[in-house]
């Protein structure tokens, strides 16, 4: 028995049951790993707080308070850092479940490609949000001068601030798995490295269009220190997906260019003995 034939066929009801099967591990992996964020709060707070204080100094800013206006908000704020950094912190087994989901699936010589996927997508995933990290505190200190160049005293909410820096951590950290998709995408036959190179302009406007939306705010700044880093890795994309995509099969045109076979060049014995 082939492994074709060793495969079930599952039914949509089944295929549904196993996807909430998958997410309710999801959210359970989450789950432990917000205990685990929860007991670092304060640790984690500091560490949040870091790129808005390092672009305060490059701003030439000595002090930078942080405000809390609402009674509840400092409880609200720890428990949104606690929801993030434990998706950070699952994120290789968030990748696991949904190779699992998919991987029955797959063929064998399927597998031996995309199960790489696995842990290019968590390295693509922390790398986005490190790169987000590294970052921020030029983001900010450019903020900060625009805001002391117009005679305004620079304090932060900590609230709304650590609301951007949390949802632009994840944003970079999802954006950068785009090398993933395209390859995925490629490995399947829906795109190529051909249509890649040719739609490079539409796919630079469309990056620029998504950053723009994805980001928590409207100012330009934010949209480029996105969008730049995806352009680059839509270039790297075109490379990856030349390497697992599906190659077309030999068509007439083909044919009419090659040599012809040895056998023809060379005549046939028997013709030769007649």
């Amino acid at each position: 028995m082939n492994e074709a034939e060793g495969r079930k066929e599952l039914s949509f009801f089944e295929h549904a049951a196993e996807l909430r099967f998958r997410l309710l591990r999801m959210v359970g992996y989450v789950a432990g790993a917000m205990v685990l964020t929860w007991v670092l709060r304060t640790p984690m707070l500091d560490i949040l707080r870091l790129p808005a204080e390092i672009g305060a100094r490059l701003a030439g800013l000595e002090d930078l308070p942080f405000r809390i206006f609402e009674p509840a908000a400092g409880f609200i704020l720890l428990m949104q850092i606690a929801l993030v950094a434990g998706i950070i912190i699952a994120s290789p087994l968030i990748f696991m479940e949904l190779w699992l989901f998919i991987e029955p699936a797959l063929e064998r010589h399927e597998k031996r490609y995309i199960i790489w996927l696995l842990p290019g997508a968590t390295g693509l995933f922390i790398g986005g949000v490190v790169f987000c990290y590294y970052i921020s505190p030029r983001a900010f200190a450019f903020f900060f001068q625009i805001n002391q160049s117009i005679g305004v005293d620079v304090e932060l909410t900590l609230q709304p601030y650590l609301y951007f820096l949390l949802r632009l951590l994840l944003v970079f950290g999802l954006a950068f798995e785009l090398p993933l998709v395209l390859m995925f995408l490629g490995f399947v036959g829906i795109i190529n490295s051909g249509h890649m190179v040719n739609w490079w302009k539409y796919a630079v406007v469309a990056i620029f269009v998504i950053a723009a939306i994805a980001t928590p705010t409207t100012d330009p700044v934010t949209m480029l220190f996105m969008a730049g880093p995806l352009v680059l890795l839509y270039g790297l994309s075109i490379g990856l997906v030349r390497l697992v995509e599906k190659r077309p099969p030999a068509t007439a045109e083909d044919e009419d260019i090659l040599p012809p076979p040895y056998d023809e060049l060379i005549g046939h014995p028997e013709d030769g003995d007649q």
